[in-house]
């Protein structure tokens, strides 16, 4: 795999799921790793080991009359991510095309998308799960509209799509990725385990921008009072 990758030259990056745990072929032959981090929650899951704060989320929501559902409706899911997109100021560089082949490549075991709807059935909120050995299920998309995300919204479809793989068998949901203070954060609330996983990049001149803003981060850092 290596060899054919280096006959390439291409600059990528991959991440490896988080049972691999040795990369050294790759460093050996000049690949840069970072270690990064997940949260892993084991099936099947029970809402007792979600914080107050998720509980108390959830039940805010279908106290307000918001209901969640798996979907097939791809047009349902892309509107939830045009509300992420125009909040954050980002592109997920999907389309709705997209959703619907992915979808239609990998069936509806392994590609399952669920949908938090507003009292009046406005698609407010999704979450899309894919699998791809039946066993372990992860996080691919999540995303939700601006005026709705105090209502808990995010967490009662959440609660459905953990609730659901369980039913289905699954083993273990990995919330792919808590790299962010502030995402982890939301993500620790679900009573997973934190799990460190690799991601493998070819070297290139973005490498050297990266090496500048970590020494400045590192600086700025170290002046803050601990």
């Amino acid at each position: 795999m290596i060899l054919e990758m280096l006959k390439a030259q291409r600059i990528t990056s991959f991440v490896f799921p988080p049972d691999i745990t040795d990369v050294r072929p790759f460093v050996w032959s000049g690949y840069i790793a970072e270690v990064k981090y997940t949260f892993i929650v084991k099936l099947p899951y029970s809402l007792d080991q979600a914080s107050t704060e998720i509980r108390a989320k959830i039940k805010k929501a279908t106290a307000a009359g918001y209901r969640s559902a798996l979907t097939q409706d791809m047009g349902e899911v892309y509107q939830c991510l045009e509300g992420t997109e125009t909040r954050q100021g980002f592109s997920h560089h999907l389309t709705r095309q997209d959703l619907e082949l992915a979808q239609s490549l990998l069936g509806d075991q392994a590609f399952r998308a669920y949908v938090c709807y507003a009292p009046d059935g406005e698609p407010v909120s999704t979450s899309v799960i894919v699998s791809l050995d039946g066993r372990r299920a992860f996080g691919w998309i999540a995303a939700s509209k601006t005026e709705h995300l105090n209502y808990g919204v995010v967490q009662q479809s959440q609660s459905l799509a953990l609730q659901d793989l369980s039913n289905l068998g699954f083993a273990e949901f990995d919330f792919a990725g808590a790299n962010i203070p502030t995402i982890a954060y939301s993500k620790t609330n679900w009573g997973g385990q934190v799990t460190p996983y690799y991601l493998i990049r070819s070297p290139g001149m973005k490498e050297i921008l990266r090496a500048g803003l970590h020494w400045l981060r590192f600086i700025r850092n170290s002046h803050q009072p601990l």
